[in-house]
């Protein structure tokens, strides 16, 4: 694995890696060949810990929370679920812990506010990463590398925290990562629409298959169920709290996709195939703009 040195005026040599999850364990990973950088690990789960103690390049690896508070440490990743990377800031808050605080969660408002309460040295942050399956034996630097990552400043945190948004970009542009800033509010609006939506109409497709197909129908697709209900596979319990955090978006969104269901029931209900046609063109061009 190569090594690349930090450039000196970027003031990282201790990071922390709250959550060793699929993406905490990538971050870890992404961050590993970087000679003369401190790493330090916490997560709760044995079998993890386990593995990661495994690993010589980690500095220091624990199951327990308050050790991890206590170390060194320059900048910690809170990769933990929402709600949890929630309780940590309000302990962090507690103990006025005084080194830099960023995060991997896929809702942003809920944990800025939270920190903003706490009194951290504080920016959001959220790695545009995922697989369908989840946990330390799936993370792979090559998750976090080259990825588009955003940041989530807010003016009400102070010139601090401008200090440390460049630090976070430098640091993320030594991955090859494509930054981009948005407000807190702001990413929570763009990925209901393009992340969580996807995943609730993933999931409501694999379940309209499921309940009006029976217990047989998955023995029949092909590859265009395979790739509609992808992410619908992935474990439910992160996705819950994603909507339960975003949900006033979600509400809209979810209604503006009824219309648009229902738009195409209508049609299809009176056998307007030019109407459909119209509606199918408009959508397939925008989509065809994609080209990730």
């Amino acid at each position: 694995m190569p090594k690349f040195k930090l450039p000196p005026r970027l003031p990282f040599r201790s990071l922390g890696v709250a959550g060793l999850g699929l993406i905490g364990g990538s971050i870890t990973k992404a961050l590993m060949p970087f000679d003369g950088l401190s790493l330090s690990v916490f997560d709760a789960d044995p079998d993890t810990v386990r593995q990661a103690k495994k690993i010589k390049r980690l500095a220091r690896v624990t199951s327990e929370a308050d050790e991890f508070l206590s170390w060194p440490l320059d900048l910690v990743y809170l990769c933990l679920p929402v709600k949890r990377n929630i309780e940590l800031i309000e302990r962090m808050g507690r103990l006025k812990i005084p080194y830099a605080v960023t995060d991997a969660s896929s809702t942003k408002a809920t944990i800025n506010e939270a920190a903003l309460k706490a009194g951290l040295n504080f920016c959001g942050g959220h790695p545009i990463a995922g697989k369908e399956v989840a946990g330390f034996q799936h993370s792979s630097a090559s998750l976090i590398t080259n990825c588009l990552y955003i940041l989530t400043p807010d003016e009400r945190f102070g010139p601090v925290q401008k200090e440390l948004l460049w630090r976070l970009n430098n640091l993320h542009k030594l991955l090859g990562c494509r930054i981009r800033f948005i407000s807190p509010a702001e990413h929570d609006r763009i990925y209901g629409l393009i992340s969580h939506l996807p995943y609730l109409s993933a999931s409501a497709l694999a379940g309209i298959a499921k309940f009006q197909g029976g217990p047989d129908i998955l023995s029949w697709v092909g590859t265009g169920f395979k790739d509609s209900t992808r992410v619908g596979a992935s474990p439910p319990a992160k996705w819950v709290e994603v909507a339960m955090e975003n949900s006033e978006n979600l509400v809209d969104y979810l209604g503006s996709l009824m219309e648009v269901l229902d738009r195409l029931r209508q049609i299809i209900g009176r056998r307007d195939q030019d109407a459909l046609m119209d509606l199918l063109n408009e959508i397939s061009a925008f989509r065809r703009q994609l080209t990730l």
